[in-house]
């Protein structure tokens, strides 16, 4: 009867235990699917700041030279601020990671999810190249505009922690004038074109990025509803 009993209460732990972590798994996917959906929406937005910008550089080449001197100087300078604006996608991965180590999740008996969260790293891990070349390619043309009297920017909307940097800024209006004479400058707007390049690259990745998070997605919803 003791054997019995102590048995039973083996067997109660065990299933207890089992339960507990069917139940740290659901909590798993609920959270992965969150870190995904903020990742993919973070990911779309990157890339399209990006493709923005190339359309917007590929209209300014095509531009008259009337066209670009009936610009305002505010124009002009937003103009300018489309040439090279490196700005990254920076994935949340925690929770992903979280589900890779802990081997006791019974959803990582998925191969498909583990397969495909181990290829979700992997990609992260790939666009890293992408980001230094591409900041690479934004140092060199800062340091050439700088060279020809740049920086420039609005003096009105600069953000920095907590306040807005006054008019009295150290940046200034690009004029009209200014910024045909950067389109005509080989040196400057050859080296925004391999910037823009650099970006291409980065923004494929970006798209591979962001179709297999959409599949994760899919994977990982499928299994909430199982």
């Amino acid at each position: 009867m003791i054997v019995i009993s102590i048995l039973l209460a083996f067997s109660l732990d065990a299933i207890w235990d089992e339960r507990k972590r069917d139940r740290e798994a659901d909590l798993a996917l609920v959270s992965l699917r969150a870190e995904l959906s903020e990742n993919l929406i973070a990911c779309n937005d990157v890339y399209q700041h990006h493709f923005d910008n190339a359309k917007k550089f590929v209209d300014f080449l095509e531009m008259s030279d009337e066209d670009i001197l009936d610009m305002t100087d505010e124009e002009a300078t937003l103009t300018y601020s489309s040439f090279c604006s490196p700005r990254t996608f920076d994935p949340l991965v925690g929770t992903a990671k979280s589900v890779m180590n802990a081997g006791s999740f019974s959803i990582l008996q998925d191969h498909a999810l583990r397969k495909e969260l181990e290829v979700f790293i992997n990609l992260t891990v790939d666009t890293r190249e992408d980001i230094e070349n591409m900041l690479h390619f934004m140092r060199i043309s800062s340091e050439y505009a700088v060279s020809l009297g740049g920086p420039w920017g609005d003096p009105n909307n600069l953000d920095w922690p907590g306040e807005i940097i006054p008019a009295s800024s150290f940046v200034d209006f690009l004029t009209p004038e200014e910024l045909l004479s950067l389109r005509n400058d080989h040196g400057y707007l050859g080296r925004i074109k391999v910037f823009h390049g650099s970006a291409s690259w980065y923004t494929f990745e970006l798209e591979r990025l962001s179709k297999h998070i959409g599949k994760l997605l899919e994977i990982i919803e499928e299994m909430i509803e199982a």
